[in-house]
């Protein structure tokens, strides 16, 4: 009895020790959440700098910081106040991106967040950062979970600067029956990718609400190089007026076109703006030569000149050779953000999610930027853009319409 009772107080005596310890932590927590009014505005930017990945990162990273840079150097924000960026390298990993979201808002004291470049990170730092009411505001994650739930119900802590799957898919699919007169249309679609199946579903929609008919749809494996039997399906399986390739990244996309071409499928191409890369032509040369696809942003404008003399000065590489649309996604992000908390008059992270939702006609990088507060997606002109003799060329702005 005595030995059950020594081990009982022992037990006490822990749980309580225990009790003092969260509570400590807490407290800590809370007033990592509460900085000195006068101190400095924490912005974490949470990408990949290390990896496979690390060029997206780097190039959101840099651009955020030359930003920050530049208005602490006219002053800073609310009265004075100077921002910090504090880089996160989630190695372009979901466990990681989780770590890494609980450290900068419990230990560092982050008022908000930008980032990531990918949709399955970022979804998983907007988990984390709604559950301590901090906003998140995405470059260029394009899922719908970013903003929304399965169950229709907007995110309140998450914010994209970028068009979602379901409107780029959406704005192509319009164009291609209203403007470029294709009633008839192929896809060719990668089945473990959610960016591929969002986009696809939509332009597929798009096309069907706009009079069209989709002939083929046709998917291939995460992973695969060799896109020829689901290209011969595609082929035979009627007379279509052109084929979309819903893929992401520009790899993809050039060995498409090349086999396409191969097989005899010699009608337009069209697809998404992960055909702008200087890469593309590496991998496809002439096969892309006509290839029609919308991109994130503008990319010709006045202010683009000016950001990338400014980024090339400071960081050694011009990121509109490979990374155009990260670059300027970033200095929209950015802008978002800070303007945000411009308006809210202060860091603290509710009040900034707040003047977010709030956000209307914002002047972005290079058109003026609005947040549907139903669905936190955003409105914008979207360029549409054409691969001519080698070069990319913007047809026109076009503008989503229901």
């Amino acid at each position: 009895h005595k030995k059950y009772y020594e081990e009982r107080s022992s037990m006490k005596k822990l749980t309580a020790i225990l009790l003092i310890v969260a509570m400590l932590l807490t407290l800590g927590a809370c007033s990592k959440k509460s900085d000195d009014a006068n101190g400095p505005i924490k912005i974490g930017v949470v990408g990949a700098r290390t990896g496979e990945s690390s060029l997206w990162g780097d190039v959101m990273y840099h651009t955020v910081q030359l930003l920050a840079d530049e208005v602490n150097e006219n002053g800073g924000l609310l009265g004075g106040r100077k921002i910090e960026i504090l880089s996160y390298d989630n190695r372009d990993d979901v466990v990681e991106t989780t770590n890494v979201a609980r450290k900068a808002i419990l230990n560092d004291g982050v008022c908000a967040f930008i980032g990531c470049e990918a949709s399955a990170t970022t979804i998983a730092l907007v988990d984390v950062a709604t559950e301590y009411k901090v906003p998140v505001i995405s470059t260029m994650a394009t899922n719908t979970k970013v903003t929304m739930t399965d169950d229709g119900k907007v995110r309140p802590y998450g914010f994209r600067a970028c068009l979602s799957d379901p409107q780029s898919g959406t704005i192509l699919g319009q164009y291609t029956v209203e403007k470029l007169g294709y009633k008839n249309v192929a896809i060719i679609y990668e089945i473990g990718s959610d960016f591929s199946l969002g986009v696809s579903g939509q332009y597929a929609e798009a096309v069907e609400g706009a009079g069209g008919t989709v002939i083929a749809k046709e998917a291939y494996n995460t992973g695969d190089v060799d896109y020829r039997a689901v290209l011969t399906k595609i082929k035979e399986s009627g007379n279509f007026d052109c084929l979309y390739i819903a893929a992401g990244y520009y790899k993809q996309i050039g060995l498409i076109a090349n086999q396409a071409r191969e097989l005899g499928i010699t009608q337009p191409l069209l697809s998404t703006e992960g055909t702008m890369s200087g890469g593309i032509f590496e991998i496809a040369g002439d096969n892309v030569n006509g290839i029609i696809f919308n991109v994130a942003c503008v990319t010709e404008a006045p202010g683009i000149d000016e950001l990338l003399e400014k980024f090339i000065a400071r960081w050694g590489y011009d990121p509109s050779v490979d990374v155009a649309p990260d670059c300027y996604m970033a200095c929209d992000a950015f802008k978002l953000l800070t303007g945000a908390i411009e308006k809210a008059g202060s860091t603290d992270p509710v009040a900034i999610r707040d003047a977010l939702e709030a956000t209307e006609d914002l002047q972005g990088l290079t058109c003026a930027i609005t947040f549907d507060p139903a669905t936190h997606n955003v409105y914008r002109q979207v360029p549409i853009y054409q691969i001519v003799d080698g070069e990319f060329k913007q047809l026109e702005l076009y503008d989503l319409h229901a």
